[in-house]
Formats: structure tokens, sequence, C-alpha cells
């Protein structure tokens, strides 16, 4: 296991982060590694396996990995072709800061302690914006300020990312779970069908949740809720009271609590800013 320190892989003391392109041969791989720093990794073309913290993770194109001061890991190239790994590397201080500023109270935000890393798939559109974030910040300065531009808006684009594909170790049963809660007429009666659906204890469901989904069964519920609320914010004309009532909702303040946290504005506020008029 090498240890590998930030300080030896930039450029200069005063740099905040490093940004490069990594070309894998066939057959070649990563060495295993440990490192004081936080990364941020996506595979660009070819296919790997992504050995971490003892498991074997396939990746292929448009896979995104957050990788923590804790993960050690290591990228073996599995494919015939040269793969192309994209890596965004900066201080752990730096994640510590945005988590406090703002991600409070977010046990999952970057993979939390989950013993795997946070894998995502960045969609056609998603991985565009963040090819796009790179070639604008590949060559500028590494300071704070480019830092910030490409971080917050590759976090930006993660977490308004839809969980489109679980991890490839997840169960079989909880993937299922996963996609058929998303039906809206499950949906009102949320946790007690999501782990109906599971068809495990309350507690086996409550573990598995939070290793493989990076939320409680509750929060996972209340994400299709809030996202189920906008869209018939933005597209009915359902007064606001209704909308909480049909997705199982007995309180209206705790309605509104959820769905700012999810969308960032309250709910009237997302009805007047998407629709020309306002029917709460």
């Amino acid at each position: 296991m090498i240890p590998v320190k930030f300080k030896n892989i930039i450029s200069s003391p005063e740099d905040k982060f490093r940004l490069t392109r990594l070309f894998i041969p066939s057959g070649d791989r990563i060495y295993a590694h440990s490192h004081d720093f936080a990364e941020i990794n996506w595979m660009d073309s070819g296919e790997a396996l992504h050995v971490v913290n003892g498991e074997s993770v396939p990746m292929r194109p448009n896979q995104l990995v957050m990788i923590r001061k804790k993960d050690k890991h290591e990228f073996r190239n599995v494919g015939e072709i040269p793969f192309i790994l994209v890596s965004l590397a900066f201080r752990e201080e730096i994640l510590r800061e945005i988590r406090e500023r703002y991600f409070p109270g977010n046990p999952s935000f970057f993979g939390g302690n989950s013993k795997l890393p946070r894998m995502v798939e960045l969609d056609g559109n998603l991985r565009r914006h963040a090819d796009e974030l790179v070639d604008l910040v590949l060559y500028a300065p590494r300071t704070q300020f480019y830092l910030d531009l490409l971080l917050l808006n590759l976090l930006f684009l993660i977490e308004n990312q839809p969980l489109r594909e679980l991890p490839p170790l997840c169960p079989d049963w909880l993937k299922r779970a996963y996609k058929t809660i998303q039906d809206p007429e499950l949906l009102t009666d949320g946790v007690k069908n999501f782990q109906k659906l599971c068809g495990k204890s309350a507690t086996h469901v409550s573990r598995a949740s939070k290793r493989w989904l990076r939320a409680t069964p509750s929060e996972v519920v209340n994400r299709f809720r809030m996202d189920l609320a906008a869209r018939e914010l933005a597209g009915t004309e359902r007064p606001i009271v209704d909308i909480c009532l049909g997705l199982g909702f007995d309180s209206l303040s705790h309605f509104y609590g959820l769905f700012k946290k999810r969308h960032g504005i309250s709910p009237r506020q997302y009805r007047l800013r998407n629709r020309a008029g306002t029917f709460a």
C-alpha cells in the first residue's frame, strides 16, 4: 500500500487542487494507495475494476466515484483498450468546509461513513456539463477560485442527479424495492410500503439502505415524495395542502421543511418560479 500525500502531487505549495486526465494502458493499473486528501474521479473511456476497501467494483464510462481520505483503493484496466480517468484531488479540509456550509446534517454527503465510496452515473447532459467544467479549468491557475468553480458545480450536478443506477453489489431485493417505490400510488404510505417491498425486517432494510442507497428508508421515500411534489406544483393547479395530504403528510410544516431541504425553496416559491400564476 503506497501512502500518497497531497503536497507530493501538486506542482506548487500554493496549489489548492490537482486536476488531470490519467491514461492507463490495457493490462496496467494505478497501484493500491492511501492518501491524505479527497478525490472525485470519473471514467472518460475504457473499462476498469475499482478495488476499494476490500471490494471489487466494475467501472465504465460516465461513472463517477467520490474518494474520501479514509479510502484505500486502486484502479485496474481490465479492458482491451486504454482507459482514461479524470481526477480532481483537493485537501480534506476543503471537503469539511463544504459539508459544514452547504450540507449540514446530511450524514450521506460524499459517501458519509459507508464502507464503499459513493458512486453515481452521470447521464448524457450531466456528463457533458462535467466535461465542459474540466475543459474550462484544466489549464487554469490552481487557486481557490477555480477549485470552488469546479467543485461546487460538480457537487451541484451530483446532488441533483437522480440515482439512476444503484451500486453493482446492491442486493437485487433492494434494487427492486427502490425502483417500485417510485410509483406515486405507493408513496402515500411511504416507508411502510418500502419495507413491505423489501420483504426484510425493518432493521435489515435500514442497514442495507444506509449502505447501498446512502440514506435511511425515510430519506429515500421523502426524496421521491419531494420530487413528485415539485412536478405537481409546476404542472397542476392542486392546492399545496392537497399535495401535502396526497403524499401522506399530516403536517404542512413538516412537508414545507422537507421540500425546502430538497429543493432549496418553499413549495409556494417553487410554484411561483415554475408557473405563470400561483394556486396556493
